[in-house]
């Protein structure tokens, strides 16, 4: 029988950067970054750990590349309409990028996430911020708005990547709401039903909580169209 794909040899004189970094993505979209080490990469992919060393200089270096290999191949989709709704739309797939690949999702909540976001992505965090100057936003709101942005969104996909698949965790909540007290907790138990399907839905979770945030920036936009009171 022969090893699984993951675990066989590399042909001989076929070990490249590319392909480390591919294994390595695939490696921390199967076992997460605690079970990741250049010395369980080396093991997949049937080579010693000294072999990854002669294309990367350790796991930071590894990892930088592994998230400029993905984030900068992806492009925010083209769209038409309003400011608001493209940068609905720029967001949404921003969101769908990371839950679907949870490598980079570790590897962007290791530090600086914003930071290596618009190092490695610069294309489209140069379009957010684009869309929001074109609403009518000043400078420094257009900062702080693309910042809240980037922490709502990358902050709820890894929510979601953390809990998905966790049934037994989501179980355990919903034993922990049914045994409170209605007399203490009166609002909280009503809702337990409703806070479980939210829990269930992340994707629909995000949108919201966007359409709350999008709600507020038209309502600063709107704000700043109108010239102050002589």
């Amino acid at each position: 029988m022969s090893p699984p794909e993951s675990r066989r040899r590399a042909p001989r004189n076929s070990l490249s950067a590319d392909l480390i970094v591919d294994r390595a993505l695939g490696l921390l979209d199967a076992k997460g970054l605690a079970a990741f080490s250049m010395r369980a990469l080396a093991e997949e992919m049937g080579v010693g750990t000294m072999a990854l060393y002669t294309y990367f200089r350790g796991k930071e270096e590894l990892f930088r590349a592994a998230r400029e290999q993905v984030l900068a191949a992806y492009r925010p989709p083209s769209t038409s309409g309003a400011w608001d709704e493209q940068l609905r739309a720029v967001c949404v797939a921003m969101y769908e990028l990371l839950t679907g690949r949870p490598a980079v999702l570790y590897l962007l909540a290791e530090g600086r996430a914003e930071g290596d976001f618009a190092d490695a992505a610069s294309v489209t965090m140069d379009r957010i911020l684009a869309l929001l100057r074109g609403s009518g936003l000043g400078r420094a709101e257009t900062a702080r708005a693309a910042g809240t942005l980037l922490r709502y969104t990358i902050g709820s996909a890894l929510r979601e990547v953390r809990e998905c698949g966790e049934s037994e965790r989501a179980e355990m909540m919903r034993r922990k709401l049914a045994a409170l007290s209605p007399e203490v907790y009166p609002t909280l138990c009503d809702l337990a039903p409703e806070l479980g399907a939210v829990r269930a839905d992340g994707a629909g979770q995000y949108t919201f909580g966007l359409d709350l945030v999008l709600t507020g920036l038209r309502a600063l936009v709107a704000e700043s169209a109108v010239p102050p009171e002589r």
